[in-house]
């Protein structure tokens, strides 16, 4: 049976080994482009939050590539995710597309994933589905390593484009590597070459920002325009909140380390908000409390357009920051946003933190102005 499963950030890059090691042909999406929103806008509901649109567009792209079941995750609370499967498949089926849904439930994600092999008439034992799960989890979680690394240090890198282009070496040979031996030895290799596209950090950044948020808005480069290596280019080191591999140590499979972040991020809430709200709302806020308590000079949260959790998060939002005295910057996006008009928002932010750090410590007022 040949399967596909709409993009995530990296995570792609996991699910194509688990899917392909228990017996599946799989057929990844297309990456993500204009092309893609415009088809998946298309065929979706108006109102429907983005994530929604982009995965209808990333399945069309793959049925035409031959795809004839689709993995997708389900979910509980308000966060509309969990009805996504549903949804979408009447719409595949509306659209004439004889496509299978299967759905993954949280609650039981490795039993659906051997539920699954089962139903095509293969075999796996547990003992080798467990060990496997954890290797395609090491190959998402080593990437989100690197990016989130990219990310505060980027404001600091020798030559424009390096760390986008080393990042994109890494993806491809994890994609590659098939067993542990193999991915240490390519961890070694993105490493050495680390060490030569960086300047030392010797002065370290201009500013430091946090980005919060709706998950797929913020580990979904294609949708957001970019925005964490875009406020890098800017000067800026960015840390984000949410990678694709913490999100499955929180939801899917369990660790000690994720239970007590998540323990202390809840603590930062509760003068805020009292109970969770779907979604990442809570960890939004949770978040901004963090990321002020540790020194941060600004925040940006993004969230797709109708996203009912972050709206909730985005009303909280401005008690937090005065309270913390941080400026936070929120970035709703949907099919009609612009690259262009994301830019001059995120330079007149990074300009205002730059001037409000330089009054702060004691400076004069300036009027910067940008390439000089």
């Amino acid at each position: 049976m040949r399967v596909t499963f709409p993009h995530m950030g990296m995570t792609w890059v996991g699910v194509k080994h688990l899917l392909a090691e228990v017996g599946f042909d799989v057929v990844v999406p297309p990456p993500i482009t204009r092309a893609t929103l415009e088809l998946g806008s298309k065929h979706s509901p108006e109102f429907i939050c983005l994530p929604f649109k982009v995965m209808i567009g990333n399945y069309l792209q793959a049925v035409e590539a031959g795809a004839e079941a689709i993995f997708m995750l389900g979910g509980v609370g308000p966060c509309r995710l969990g009805y996504y499967a549903e949804v979408q498949r009447e719409i595949l089926q509306d659209l004439g597309l004889q496509v299978r849904m299967i759905v993954l439930e949280r609650d039981n994600f490795v039993g659906e994933i051997y539920q699954a092999v089962k139903s095509i008439g293969k075999k796996i034992a547990w003992h080798k589905l467990l060990p496997l799960v954890r290797f395609c989890l090491a190959k998402v979680a080593y990437l989100d390593r690197l990016e989130a690394q990219l990310l505060r240090e980027r404001y600091g890198e020798r030559q424009a484009g390096s760390c986008s282009q080393l990042l994109a070496r890494a993806m491809q040979l994890v994609d590659q590597a098939s067993t542990w031996t193999e991915l240490k030895h390519v961890q070694k290799d993105i490493d050495l070459h680390l060490q030569h596209i960086l300047l030392p950090a010797a002065a370290g950044p201009a500013l430091r920002i946090g980005i919060i948020g709706e998950i797929y808005m913020l580990i979904e480069s294609a949708v957001n325009f970019g925005i964490g290596e875009r406020l890098g280019e800017l000067g800026a080191s960015v840390s984000r909140n949410m990678y694709g591999s913490t999100w499955v140590r929180e939801h899917l499979i369990p660790d000690w380390r994720a239970f007590f972040n998540a323990r202390r991020i809840a603590r930062h809430c509760r003068p805020y908000i009292g109970q969770r709200v779907g979604g990442h709302g809570f960890e939004s806020i949770g978040y901004a409390v963090e990321y002020a308590r540790r020194g941060y000079d600004g925040l940006v949260q993004v969230l797709p357009l109708t996203c009912m959790p972050e709206i909730i998060a985005k009303s909280i939002l401005p008690t937090v920051s005065r309270d913390w005295q941080i400026p936070i910057l929120t970035v709703t996006l949907d099919e009609h946003a612009g690259e262009a008009g994301l830019i001059t928002r995120l330079e007149a932010f990074v300009d205002m933190l730059l001037e409000r750090k330089n009054l702060r410590a004691g400076g004069k007022s300036y009027a910067p102005s940008f390439g000089s």
